[in-house]
């Protein structure tokens, strides 16, 4: 009896040893079907990964570029305003804080020719766009709208010859006007008397006259001026700083202007000169 029940083992081992041996060996073999079968279903998954990945980047692009592009015209006037508060001789006279709001838009034609500079860009009425709505790019004050369809908006330049804009020289103070050429990137200044205290390199800023321009934005630099015998005036001209050839999304902008009171807490009818 304990022979038989040996023999019944040890075949039961040995079969057991041969199935193991076998399903190595088919494992073996099977492994590269295994890995070819899985390959299309890896890859599909692979590429949405990427495909998902990518329009996010895309899309977090397309933002730090539209954040960035509001900081930097926002920060265009710190130099502007550092050089005005030394000029001013009292600040709590202000009865206006000043504020923009901006929307961005992108550019989908370019127009610059003797006679006409106008763009086109992507946004119009349809966005609260309106005619004579100011436009600046990154460096400074590029033009203003003349036409605002639902969804689209022409933009005269400043360097256009029909177009005018009010300027300040920064450093002084002094009040112009500076008209377009029809010189890419060049602006002239007509009216600048022969005693006028400029530079080379003086910044022209919007003045605000007029009121479609907020005041302080960079629009050029003095880039060459003479004096011109028998005249009332100088010859000058500047370089606009705003470069549209390096531009691809602009944007508009609305002014607000709200007024305070000149106590803290106080209404217009609550101060002494009211009273």
């Amino acid at each position: 009896m304990a022979a038989t029940l040996s023999v019944c083992l040890l075949a039961v081992s040995y079969k057991t040893d041969y199935l193991d041996r076998f399903q190595g060996t088919l494992s073996f073999i099977l492994h590269p079907l295994l890995l070819m079968v899985s390959i299309p279903s890896q890859s599909l998954d692979w590429l949405s990964k990427q495909t998902l990945g990518r329009s996010a980047l895309l899309e977090e692009n397309n933002v730090l570029k539209t954040d960035a592009l509001m900081l930097k015209a926002k920060l265009q006037k710190f130099n502007a305003l550092e050089k005005e508060n030394t000029r001013l001789h009292s600040l709590l006279e202000s009865s206006f804080k000043i504020g923009e709001q901006f929307i961005a838009a992108s550019l989908l034609s370019v127009n610059t020719n003797k006679n006409t500079q106008q763009v086109v860009i992507d946004k119009g009425s349809r966005f609260g766009l309106f005619p004579g709505q100011a436009a600046l790019n990154e460096d400074g004050i590029v033009g203003q709208i003349t036409t605002a369809r639902p969804l689209t908006s022409d933009i005269i330049l400043i360097t256009d010859p029909s177009h005018a804009i009010p300027v300040e020289i920064n450093r002084t103070g002094l009040r112009t006007i500076a008209i377009g050429s029809s010189v890419k990137n060049s602006l002239s200044l007509p009216y600048l008397p022969l005693n006028a205290d400029i530079q080379t390199g003086d910044l022209l800023t919007s003045s605000g006259l007029g009121g479609v321009f907020p005041k302080g934005y960079p629009v050029a630099t003095i880039s060459t001026f003479k004096l011109s015998s028998g005249k009332a005036f100088m010859h000058a001209s500047a370089s606009t700083i705003a470069d549209i050839d390096r531009t691809h999304e602009l944007l508009l902008v609305w002014s607000r202007r709200d007024p305070i009171p000149l106590l803290p807490g106080t209404t217009k009818t609550d101060t002494p000169n009211a009273l």
